[in-house]
């Protein structure tokens, strides 16, 4: 999965049209500009632009063309150069060139480069960002919400491997509309938290649960705490368990968007809680004193 491309992990959604991305000619203008200052350049008077090449080439071996190509509504037609295709081709096919030019980057300049593309989409106002290897689709308040970007950010800074893995599996299924999954990911990254702030391995959620309340991570600050945060802890498992943990029995059920949402940032809620209450717990060490 993390060697496909972004039309190509999302073909399906795509070709049901359960993904539709926009790409007006203004961004598709200040992606290009961003995309020239970061290539590659050399040849006579180093003005070819060698990043272009190896991208288009790329892309015609992927798509299986024979040159790039743009829609235009109707039928395929030849793109003359990348700039050109950039600026005509379908959107999940600029996405997928992107992504390659930042295979291709040195990584020096991978995180300038991703800073300012965020950056782009956000001053359009476009719903899209790219995250650890791949595009997002910011589809709603709560995906959009600082709470599911904290949750992240603290992941990976404090090397839940894992668990970043599978909340941002969980965004992925909700970005393909796939509510089950979403669930279902969505609790997998909330136990792996547990797991890695405990030091667990083989442990039931229900256990890992009582054992984060029971080691102080939660303040007992009024009587019953504990047992009142222990049931809301739980409702993302039980949320999982009675949606999408079981088999769903003769008939085909289905996730409403809305609990899928719920869970979804519910977990990640509750990832930011844990992790800054662990992060809290940690002993530091001393300062040194300043001489004078």
């Amino acid at each position: 999965m993390k060697n496909k491309l972004f039309s190509e992990r999302h073909e399906k959604a795509i070709f049901d049209k359960k993904i539709r991305i926009s790409l007006r000619v203004d961004l598709r203008n200040s992606l290009l500009r961003l995309l020239r200052r970061y290539s590659t350049y050399g040849g006579y008077d180093n003005e070819e632009n060698f990043s272009f090449d190896i991208i288009s080439s790329e892309i015609i071996d992927r798509r299986g063309w024979r040159t790039l190509q743009w829609w235009d509504g109707s039928k395929f037609c030849k793109a003359d150069c990348f700039p050109e295709f950039i600026e005509k081709g379908t959107p999940h096919h600029i996405l997928d060139s992107i992504e390659l030019f930042i295979k291709q980057l040195d990584h020096k300049k991978v995180p300038g480069f991703i800073s300012e593309l965020n950056t782009i989409f956000e001053l359009h106002h476009s719903k899209l960002r790219y995250f650890r290897g791949e595009f997002y689709l910011i589809d709603s308040a709560f995906i959009e919400s600082s709470v599911l970007a904290q949750a992240q950010q603290l992941l990976e800074n404090n090397k839940f491997i894992g668990a970043l893995d599978e909340f941002l599996q969980a965004r992925a299924a909700y970005l393909g509309k796939d509510f089950k999954r979403t669930i279902l990911m969505a609790n997998h990254a909330f136990e792996s938290t547990l797991k890695g702030i405990l030091g667990a391995e083989k442990r039931k959620t229900a256990e890992l649960i009582k054992r984060i309340c029971r080691e102080g991570i939660v303040p007992a600050y009024y009587e019953k705490f504990i047992e009142h945060f222990y049931e809301f802890l739980n409702i993302v498992p039980i949320t999982r368990d009675n949606e999408s943990g079981h088999g769903q029995g003769k008939e085909v059920t289905s996730v409403p968007p809305a609990l899928a949402e719920l869970a979804l940032h519910l977990s990640g809620s509750l990832i930011v809680f844990l992790i800054k209450r662990h992060i809290e717990r940690q002993p530091t060490e001393p300062e040194d004193d300043i001489p004078f």
